[in-house]
């Protein structure tokens, strides 16, 4: 039986259940995403699938493209959940075909998974794949959010070490051609400690060569392992194999800026009218706490396919007030909405209203060079105490996951950690709470004191205030006392580390567990906890090395979430969702995207 028949037949396809060793028996090397799950690692990403759906309809209709084309994870799925899913599925049709094969079922999409740490099985995928027929979709791992050229149409690599990057023929907004001595004064430019970038350690993580001593003072930006081979060829030199590293290119901080216009405005080089662009769209206008308006760039390379003329973001910090403008018309696109509109949006709007998930991780951080949270005892009792499921499912009640550890679980490359303390009813994590409490000297007499710092926004004090009220809840001698504050003097106050335990979140910059692994090495700019480990660098250094296969590098990834919950460093809370509205006039705004990047330049507007 063919390689394609096997995964057409329900009754034979596990997914991306079958083993390393089945694909390579049965020639479905390629035809899968290359990383292995057990039946119930697929059962769980499937039900967390499942419960995003908004309606029961949509509920059935996920379950039956399950039923159809995987009927070892179907019959796994319903096993575990028979309650709650036998009124959804059951009729007399469904449980004929249950006992009599159809033929009416869902073809898988005839992609084919070509992965970077298996690239000598590729000429043979591929030719397993046609099968006599033409190719309709090549992923790398993920159909949705994929790395695609922009300004660099191409690229190839030495060892997954040396990256070579070819640019295309593309311009400024200034007519001025784009070259490779751009793209090296940029990256330059990013991790000199003068520029005082946020980002300014991000190639230091990413492995470029020098990086790491540049950013910390100890070299000169001039020998960052970046050159110009010519006007428009870059290499970028590591010091260590990063399979993922152009997927790292794709956040903004590293795109190229305009040397000249830097140069001639000092700090005023990003204004309207000084700055230059090499996007889609030009900075037309821009009045802070008002408005920032684009228009089309006609020198940008790819302007034909362009189709708004002018787009208008406006920071509106109030849900309700944003919400209020969309009805009036006067808003196409919402940031989010709401929690307390969510249902009746569900009811008036539900055709206009976006469900996606994202990479989102919101999270306290400890400060553990402040009292009591030097002291790990306060931050696991404070862990333990914390009901997630009253978080998630009641307060802010969207969709939201409860959280467990740092990085999402459906980040791609990810294989997960479930702490012990997982499967405890929350009563019994109470208690141990108490106990570690006490231990660390609290009581009645001397109850646990401390500010919790969250920024100034409705979410934030909900969140903050149902925490405060959750903690004493759990152990009556916790007191909390929550602080908010704007949200510059907030990121300033943690930047300094004026703060006991603030309110934070992460978004990835890219899809791998790295981007939020990484923020909490000890040298990173971003490690505003301050958690320093020893053990926990050198497992993320690990991932690495030369002989890294991706297998390797997800049980490092679960190694490193492991210690991050050994030592309390951080208090999981939940993984958002986004929830936007969008009008029925605005065509190709995508909720595929798990990084949530709005590609303007591919939205069409249809005018009232």
């Amino acid at each position: 039986m063919k390689a394609h028949d096997i995964l057409n037949n329900p009754f034979l396809n596990k997914g991306t259940a079958f083993t390393n060793e089945e694909r390579q028996e049965l020639g479905l090397v390629g035809l899968l995403p290359p990383y292995v799950q057990t039946l119930e690692e697929q059962a769980a990403q499937t039900y967390h699938h499942y419960q995003r759906k908004q309606s029961n309809l949509e509920k059935r209709l996920f379950l039956m493209e399950i039923f159809n084309t995987n009927r070892t994870l179907f019959y796994h799925l319903f096993g575990q959940h028979i309650v709650e899913m036998m009124p959804l599925v059951y009729d007399p049709v469904i449980a004929q075909s249950i006992e009599q094969y159809s033929e009416l079922f869902v073809n898988p999409q005839n992609a084919v998974y070509l992965s970077s740490d298996n690239q000598a099985d590729i000429a043979d995928i591929l030719t397993r794949a046609a099968d006599g027929r033409k190719i309709r979709l090549i992923v790398a791992t993920d159909a949705e959010g994929n790395t695609v050229p922009a300004l660099a149409e191409s690229w190839e690599h030495k060892d997954q070490k040396i990256w070579t990057f070819h640019l295309r023929e593309a311009k400024w907004s200034n007519g001025d051609p784009i070259t490779a001595d751009d793209v090296v004064y940029s990256l330059r430019r990013l991790t000199d400690p003068a520029t005082a970038a946020p980002y300014g350690t991000y190639l230091a993580d990413a492995k470029v060569e020098n990086a790491e001593a540049i950013a910390t003072g100890n070299g000169k930006p001039e020998t960052l392992g970046v050159k110009a081979l010519d006007a428009k060829t870059v290499q970028i030199t590591l010091t260590a194999p990063v399979p993922y590293f152009p997927d790292m290119l794709t956040l903004s901080a590293t795109y190229p800026v305009n040397r000249k216009a830097i140069e001639q405005y000092g700090d005023k080089w990003t204004l309207p009218g000084h700055y230059i662009s090499s996007g889609a769209y030009l900075l037309k206008d821009w009045a802070v706490n008002s408005h920032v308006e684009l228009e089309r760039n006609p020198g940008y390379y790819d302007n034909e396919r362009t189709a708004i003329e002018r787009i208008t973001f406006l920071p509106i910090s109030d849900a309700t007030a944003e919400l209020n403008r969309y009805k009036a018309g006067e808003i196409d696109i919402t940031y989010g909405i709401p929690v307390d509109e969510y249902k009746q949006i569900k009811r008036t709007l539900a055709d206009q209203l976006k469900n996606s998930d994202t990479l989102c991780s919101w999270y306290y951080e400890p400060n553990h060079d402040k009292a009591p949270f030097n002291n790990p005892k306060v931050r696991r009792a404070l862990s333990l105490a914390l009901d997630r499921e009253i978080l998630a499912y009641k307060v802010q009640a969207k969709g939201e996951q409860p959280a467990y550890q740092l990085t999402p679980t459906n980040t791609q490359g990810m294989k997960n950690n479930m702490p012990d303390w997982h499967d405890w009813a929350q009563e019994h994590r109470a208690k141990e709470a108490e106990k570690l409490l006490r231990e660390a000297g609290y009581n009645e007499e001397k109850p646990l004191k401390f500010e919790l710092l969250y920024p100034t926004s409705p979410a934030a004090k909900r969140i903050a205030t149902a925490t405060a009220a959750l903690w004493r809840q759990a152990v009556g001698f916790i007191q909390v006392e929550p602080i908010n504050q704007e949200f510059k003097t907030f990121q300033d106050t943690r930047n300094s580390g004026n703060f006991q335990i603030a309110y934070a979140g992460w978004c990835a910059d890219y899809n791998e567990p790295s981007a939020f692994l990484n923020m909490l090495k000890s040298n990173n700019g971003n490690n505003t906890f301050r958690y320093r480990s020893h053990s926990y660098d050198k497992l993320l250094n690990e991932t690495l090395s030369a002989d890294a296969t991706a297998a390797k590098r997800a049980e490092l990834y679960r190694q490193a979430e492991a210690e991050l919950d050994k030592d309390s460093a951080l208090i999981p809370l939940f993984y958002s969702v986004r929830l936007q509205l969008v009008k029925p006039g605005v065509s190709g705004f995508s909720t595929k995207d798990p990084l949530a990047n709005w590609q303007v330049k591919d939205w069409t507007f249809k005018q009232k």
